[in-house]
Order: structure tokens, then C-alpha cells, then sequence
């Protein structure tokens, strides 16, 4: 099961590449001088604690430089005790080498200390109290461990109990705690979809859990998927409304009771008849004999009143959701039997009066509209429906809707007299029922994403677009969620190139798969999806930002300047551009450039941070403003 990543929208991924430095404390609330008194270093398998101890809080910024990785600390009016041996401090090692440099020309002098870092190594940053703690930690020792640790710490749902009895069902949820704090609503169902009711556990691990579990009683099925830092659990009901049901903590997790109810028995669809008084003899007659084909049913009709009832969502998936009907015609007028549509449906329906002949047909509980496509199939009819209207006329003729209010319907017998302006309707192309169960599909989908339950949403999507390959906005979605929601990068790609494939000018996809490339260190991909993604008009702001923050972190700090500087031109400059320029300047050597941006972003007028206001006034210090 995929994991749901705590990222919410796109601006939070781009926002993770984007700001490379952290704001520390920049500034010192006491003047004086920093003394770090001594450096210990501790170095276990392949991972590195450095602490710088001082003798007062520190007043220090920290970046990273690129080409080889760099980390570098910049301490204000800091000295190194005379004890100190830098050479010797960091015990012998293949992925970390410490310089220490003083910079006596800034005001006030800084003490920097430049860590190169190889790229299998990462770092952490901490201060406690005087001290600075350095940790360099290999990459996939630290995503294991953090995992390691979240999961210890929290609640661990085992396993799904299901006992049986003649009176009730009961679900326990075995976990290793009781579960005390939870959430459960109802959801009342839409068409094809059944009333539901759900539990939310948060801050719980419920990874060991099967993704569904078919129950067959009162609860059709439960659903489990990753809420957020807990999981959702949904019970689908399996009677037409909702089950009762009780939910209490034991010791052993949480029990679901569910009593069971004894299901009434389907009753027979009966034709609808309209409440009008029908003083036709043969449509009285249609109507009437469609009633008997269901009242004089023989014993065995149960099973095709079963094989019936379970057609209802094939009928739902192709798109014919109407009143149910039962007919039963032997060589009918046609005219007449659209009449019997017409007290049906209550829909105006009109017939060109060229359609004649007569109709032997027997449907059995099928929505009305099915049934009048069968027809129209059968006579090589065609029909059209605007405006609670359905026109029907012959399939070698051509149709046009009237444009004015004192227009007319009107048919003509050669299309090739009609004119170009008019609206005509020339070919009558029933919607394939792939795309039908497509739509069904992706209002599951939907419901699905706005519960929450995006790994449920996604493989909705990829149902539907497996069923409907030629829409570009299934597979978009997919490369969206895949990479914000559910942080799975080469799906993203995937499904950003199928988009593109389908809209080569598709910016957002271009987009979606740049970002996800350079998450998985493929550059030039990564390059290349970016491209694309500026290539609008105007280019989205998202693929500016994002591809100024790339640029940047592979030593390409010329044309990151460029990019944020279109983004100015043409949305305007936020603080996130301005302070990123400044930075960039500072990272070339260009401090004067790099200070007018930070006096620019100080007296913007823009609301700005503490933590951030203080950083500015730290650089504009150092770089002697």
C-alpha cells in the first residue's frame, strides 16, 4: 500500500527545493565575542557527530554551496580556542573533510566552517543551548530511520477479526493499544454507490492491514487507506440503507458490532404507468401488457429477477440510469410505441412523420432509455436531445435545431443543402459504453479524493483512463497525485508523459514530470520537462519558481537569476524571489548585488518574519551596510 506523504499541494513540494537555507538564530542579542571553547567529534559506522561548544549562544547562518556538496557556518565574531587543532578534529573518514577559514574583512568578522560532503551523506543541524550539533548521516540510513522512529512510536493496528453469530457481526480492529480516540460519520451513497459509514483513527500505523475485506452480510465490504498521519476505515453497506451499529474501545483495539437484519426479498420492477388518463385503446393496451409480462411471472423468475438485479450497475456504468421498464410488443405501430415512451419518460418526443412500421420486442426490467435505443438501433432511427426534447427521424437524414425563438424544426432530405452556419446535427454516434463506465469511474474517483482516500482515488483514475486513453485530464490528475499525494515519483512521470503525449503543450504535466525527475537525481530529464513547462503565455508561475530553485541547486546560479527575474517581470516579485536572488548573489561573490536585494526585500513593504527580518539584517551587517 502506498503511504500518503504529508505534503498537501504542489506549492509544498516546490517549496522543499526551493529554500536551501535554513534561518538560525542570526543574530545575537549580546554583543561580545563567540568562543568556541572545544570540538568534539564522534564518529560511529558510517555517521559523524561534530558539537561545536561555546561559551555563549552563537550568532551564525548556514547554507549549502554545490559542486562538490558543500555545508558551510558562518559564525559571527567567533575565535577557536588555542587548544583547538583543526587538522586533527575530524577522525579519519571518507565522506566528510572540514576547512576552517577566518573572513577578518567582514564587520564583524566570521569564522566559517566548511564541511564537503559527499553525495551519499546528508546533514543535520541542531542547537542546544552555547552548542552547535552537527550531524552528517547517510541518505538512506536517515529516511530509515526516521520511518523507524515515527512507526515505534506510534499505535500499530495488527489485523481485522470478523466472528459471526446468528444475531450480530463483529469486526475487531486488533491493535497493540486500546483505541481510545477515533472519529465515525455516515455517507449517504449516490447511485451506484452504497451508503457507507467511516472510522478515522489518527497518528495509528495500520500498514499491516489488507486494503479490502469482503464481510457479505449487512457490511458488504470494508475499505482501508492512509488518512493523513492515521488511516480511514469505510464499512460499504450491503442492504440498501445504511446498517446499525455500534463502535466501542476494548482492550485489544476497537469492535465494530453490526446485528444483523434479515433482507427483504427484491420486489418485481413493475412498468411505470402514468397518473394521466390515457384514452388511446392500443397505448392503454402497450401498457397493460407490459404490467402482465410482470405480474404473471412464472416460479422460477427469481433468478431473473437476481441476474436482473445484478445488471443494475452494468446498466449504471453505461450510462442508463432512468425509470426501469418491462415490455412486451408484437408487431406494434412504431408511432405507438414512442407514444408509450412519451407517457413513460415525460420527456416531449417528437417523430418525423417518414419513420412507419411496426416493432416485435420483449425487454424484461431495463431503463427506458436502453430500451429506446435498442429501437433505434433496430430501425436505423436516430435521435436528438436538447431541452427536455427528443427529436427521433430517419438515419439518412440530417437535423438542425432552430437559433431564433420563431425558428422551426425542420428536416431536409439532402445534407448537402444545408448551410455551413446552421447547427446540424449529420451523424447520430452513440457514446461508447467504455467512456460511460469511464465517467461512472472517475465520479468514484472524486468521491474518493475528496474523503481523503487518495490511493483508492488513483486507481479509479487509472481504471478509467485505461478505459478512456484519449482524455488528457486523467492522466494529469494521476501524475498530480501521484507526486504530491502520494509522493510516488516514477508514477508521476509516467502519467505526465502519457499526458503529453496526448497535448505535447501540456505545461502543468511538463511540470509534474520535471519535478518528480529531479527528485529521483535524473538532471537532464529534469531539464528537459522544465523546458517545457516555461514554454507558455504566459509560463506558470509554479515552473519558474521550481525551475530557478533547480537551476540553483546545480551550480547554475546564472540562469536561475534569469528565470526569477522573468517571474518579476511578469507576476511581479514576491518575497520568495527576492530573497532567493539575494542569496544567489551571495553564493557568486556579488555583494553589492546581493545587498541592494536584501535593502530592496527589507523596506518592500512585504510582511515579513522575525526570523527572516533578522537574517536580512545579518547579511546587510556582514556585508558592511
Amino acid at each position: 500500500m502506498y503511504k500518503k506523504h504529508s505534503i498537501c499541494s504542489l506549492a509544498t513540494v516546490l517549496s522543499s527545493i526551493l529554500f536551501l537555507v535554513s534561518l538560525c538564530c542570526p543574530v545575537n542579542g549580546n554583543a561580545g565575542t563567540y568562543i568556541v571553547q572545544n570540538i568534539e567529534a564522534n564518529l560511529q559506522d558510517d555517521s559523524l557527530l561534530l558539537v561545536l561548544q561555546g561559551d555563549s549562544v552563537p550568532a551564525y547562518t548556514q547554507y549549502e554551496l554545490f559542486s562538490p556538496t558543500r555545508l558551510v557556518i558562518d559564525i559571527a565574531d567567533a575565535e577557536l580556542a588555542s587548544t583547538i587543532d583543526v587538522a586533527t578534529v575530524l577522525p579519519e573518514n571518507d565522506f566528510a573533510v572540514l576547512n576552517v577559514t577566518i573572513l577578518r574583512d567582514k564587520s564583524p568578522k566570521i569564522t566559517r566552517f566548511e564541511i564537503t560532503l559527499a553525495e551519499s551523506h546528508t546533514y543535520k543541524i541542531d542547537k542546544i543551548d552555547n552548542n552547535l550539533a552537527i550531524q552528517l548521516l547517510p541518505k538512506k540510513a536517515t529516511q530509515t530511520n526516521t520511518a523507524t522512529a515515527a512507526k515505534a512510536e506510534s499505535n500499530v493496528l495488527h489485523d481485522i477479526v470478523v466472528r459471526e453469530s446468528d444475531k450480530q457481526t463483529e469486526i475487531l480492529f486488533q491493535a497493540n493499544a486500546p483505541i481510545e480516540k477515533y472519529r465515525e460519520d455516515k455517507v449517504t451513497g449516490r447511485e451506484n454507490i452504497p451508503d457507507s459509514m467511516f472510522i478515522d483513527i489518527n497518528d495509528i500505523d495500520g500498514s499491516e492491514l489488507v486494503r479490502e475485506k469482503v464481510i457479505g452480510s449487512s457490511v458488504d465490504k470494508i475499505r482501508v487507506a492512509t488518512r493523513g498521519s492515521g488511516i480511514r476505515i469505510v464499512f460499504d453497506s450491503g442492504q440498501q440503507d445504511l446498517f446499525s451499529y455500534t463502535v466501542k474501545t476494548v482492550p485489544q483495539g476497537l469492535l465494530v458490532t453490526v446485528p444483523k437484519k434479515e433482507q427483504p426479498k427484491a420486489a418485481a420492477v413493475k412498468a411505470a404507468k402514468s397518473s394521466a388518463v390515457i384514452s388511446d385503446p392500443t397505448l392503454d393496451a402497450l401498457l397493460d401488457s407490459s404490467e402482465a409480462v410482470i405480474n404473471n411471472m412464472p416460479a422460477n423468475a427469481t433468478a431473473s429477477q437476481s441476474a436482473a438485479e445484478e445488471m443494475q450497475d452494468s446498466f449504471g456504468f453505461s450510462g442508463y440510469k432512468t425509470k426501469r421498464i418491462s415490455v412486451d410488443f408484437y408487431k406494434i405501430d412504431l408511432h405507438n410505441v414512442f407514444r408509450l415512451f412519451r407517457q413513460i419518460s415525460d420527456v416531449n418526443l417528437i417523430v418525423d412523420e417518414s419513420v412507419s412500421g411496426s416493432l416485435t420486442l420483449a425487454l424484461n426490467d431495463v431503463p427506458w432509455d436502453f430500451a429506446l435505443d435498442v429501437i433505434l438501433n433496430l430501425k436505423n432511427l436516430k435521435k436528438e436531445e436538447r431541452y427536455n426534447t427528443i427529436v427521433i427521424y430517419s438515419a439518412k437524414k440530417a437535423f438542425s435545431w432552430p437559433e431564433r425563438s420563431n425558428d422551426n424544426l425542420s428536416f431536409e432530405a439532402d445534407i448537402e443543402v444545408i448551410e455551413q452556419e446552421s447547427l446540424v446535427i449529420q451523424q447520430s454516434t452513440n457514446t461508447p459504453a467504455e467512456i460511460m463506465q469511464a465517467k461512472e469511474l472517475l465520479k468514484r474517483a472524486s468521491v474518493e479524493e475528496k474523503n481523503n482516500d487518495i490511493e483508492d482515488a488513483a486507481v479509479w483514475y487509472e481504471q478509467a483512463f485505461a478505459l478512456w486513453p484519449k482524455n488528457e485530464k486523467i492522466p494529469n490528475r494521476l501524475a498530480a497525485l501521484y507526486l504530491v499525494e502520494l509522493g510516488n515519483n516514477a508514477k508521476a512521470v509516467h502519467f505526465a508523459k502519457e499526458t503529453l503525449k496526448l497535448n505535447k503543450n501540456d505545461a502543468q504535466a511538463a511540470l509534474y514530470a520535471a519535478i518528480a525527475s529531479a527528485n529521483m537525481d535524473k538532471v537532464s530529464d529534469a531539464m528537459e520537462f522544465f523546458s517545457r513547462s516555461i514554454n507558455g503565455e504566459p509560463p506558470l508561475k509554479e515552473a519558474l519558481l521550481s525551475y530557478a530553485a533547480f537551476s540553483e541547486k546545480h551550480d547554475q546560479p546564472e540562469a536561475a537569476l534569469k528565470l526569477l527575474n522573468r517571474y518579476a517581470d511578469v507576476y511581479s516579485d514576491t518575497v520568495d524571489t527576492m530573497i532567493a536572488r539575494a542569496r544567489i548573489y551571495d553564493t557568486m561573490g556579488q555583494t553589492a548585488k546581493a545587498t541592494d536585494e536584501y535593502k530592496t526585500l527589507l523596506y518592500s513593504g512585504y510582511q515579513l518574519v522575525p526570523d527572516l527580518k533578522k537574517y536580512i539584517r545579518g547579511r546587510l551587517t556582514m556585508n558592511n551596510y
